[in-house]
């Protein structure tokens, strides 16, 4: 019986088999930040002599309040800083920073057939490579410092099968809420999720990454896709990637040997039709209360979600008066969910505080090379550099108690971007669209 690509990579990595279908898995990658990382990088120092397995498997990332807000986050930042430096661990701080689940992909440190974790629960986003990626706890973070390896119970599998082409103005972050709509915010748990068919292999990377992104919104351990050759075309001349032609060749063949045997064997499976999609909003306070932009609350909606956002049964979700709209996080920051924004924005005024963030120093200086920045600008939106602050409601745009944001970001739970905000995630371009408008607008009518 052939293997699924999460297969092939576990079994790559298993270190010892333990109990209970636990196993000792082997990291090739660890990334750290200044929110998670601190505290188990004091711990190793005080209590194991601050020895480290391989400082050349880590990297850190100054990117969730960067730059600092206040006392606090500059001393998390501080002591990421300098716990960096003095063990030589590669770190990208202010200035050369970004969002680690864009910067790790951009640089090079992803690649197809790895194992990669971090404490931050969005790391599957790096599944897009064919790697198994996940987030974790800090005391588990630090125990990966330590030995490389993590005690992990071994997930099942889920073949999500996505076929068809996508209509206009529908975009990889429509594909996966209109997925986590169907399964719920639940149906992952347990499981990697595995996306493939026509639909997937027509994207590009930056929309894989995507996708991959919020499998953990659906309750999975991570996602991944196959890797092939618009993986490679992607990684070739990354900054860590060999630039020996004959080893990168070596390379590209050991990649693409990790993609899912034809005749793998799922535990779950499901199949989406890309040819209906609809753009996509969330009404409701987790990633699975989702509809269609002209679709209407359903009758079973829950009452509580209903109470938190504002909301009754039947009513309808575009037209909804915003307050506040914000294109960024580690879903939708990189370069060509900036260009779809900007096509959007070009010569409209927002009417709307509107606020936007690219992924990465690197995405910045290719957005603004190309003139995007400008445009964002003459609409009246606020251009930013790299950072997470605005997506989890700690810096750089917290939404006002009752106040609702459209957002091209991955989480509407209670609270998500500030105390008592309402969050409605949608795709960049709806994003955009709606700020124009002050209502949530599908992109068509702009």
């Amino acid at each position: 019986m052939g293997k699924s690509i999460f297969e092939k990579v576990w079994d790559a990595h298993i270190v010892e088999e333990l109990p209970g279908n636990n196993y000792l898995i082997f990291m090739d990658q660890i990334v750290a930040h200044e929110i998670t990382t601190p505290q188990g990088a004091i711990e190793i120092d005080e209590n194991f002599g601050g020895k480290l397995y391989s400082s050349n498997r880590i990297i850190a990332v100054n990117d969730h309040v960067a730059p600092a807000k206040d006392t606090a986050t500059a001393i998390q930042a501080k002591v990421l800083r300098n716990w960096a430096i003095k063990h030589h661990v590669k770190l990208f701080d202010i200035g050369d920073n970004g969002i680690c689940h864009v910067i790790a992909p951009e640089r090079g440190y992803v690649q197809p057939g790895i194992t990669l974790c971090c404490g931050d629960s969005h790391t599957g986003t790096n599944g897009a490579f064919g790697a198994f990626a996940l987030g974790i706890g800090t005391t588990a973070q630090a125990g990966a410092m330590l030995a490389q390896c993590l005690i992990l119970n071994k997930p099942k599998t889920f073949k999500i099968l996505i076929n068809g082409k996508l209509p206009r103005y529908v975009y990889a972050k429509d594909v996966i809420l209109a997925i986590i709509g169907e399964i719920t915010f639940k149906g992952g748990t347990g499981y990697v999720l595995e996306y493939t068919g026509s639909a997937v292999e027509a994207m590009s990377m930056e929309e894989r990454m995507t996708i991959c992104n919020m499998s953990i919104e659906a309750g999975a351990t991570s996602g991944m896709i196959n890797p092939d050759n618009t993986t490679i075309e992607y990684l070739q001349d990354k900054e860590v990637i060999t630039k020996d032609k004959n080893e990168f060749n070596k390379l590209k063949n050991k990649w693409l040997n990790f993609a899912s045997d034809k005749d793998a064997k799922h535990d779950k499976e499901i199949t989406i039709d890309a040819n209906n999609l609809k753009p996509k909003v969330t009404w409701g306070t987790n990633p699975g209360e989702v509809i269609d932009i002209d679709g209407i609350i359903s009758d079973d909606a829950d009452a509580k979600s209903l109470e938190y956002m504002g909301l009754q049964k039947g009513q309808r979700i575009n037209n909804l008066t915003l307050d506040q709209a914000f294109i960024g996080s580690c879903t939708n920051s990189r370069i060509s969910d900036l260009r779809e924004a900007a096509k959007i924005l070009k010569g409209k005024k927002v009417k709307i505080p509107t606020i936007i963030t690219p992924g990465s120093q690197l995405v910045k200086r290719q957005a603004e090379k190309e003139g995007l920045h400008d445009i964002f600008q003459d609409a009246g939106a606020l251009w930013t550099h790299s950072s997470c602050g605005p997506c989890l409601g700690m810096s750089m745009g917290v939404v006002a108690p009752e106040s609702r944001c459209i957002s091209s970001t991955n989480r509407n739970f209670p609270g998500r971007m500030g105390a008592g905000s309402r969050a409605h995630l949608a795709s960049p371009a709806v994003v955009a669209a709606s700020a124009i408008t002050g209502v949530i607008t599908h992109p068509k009518d702009i």
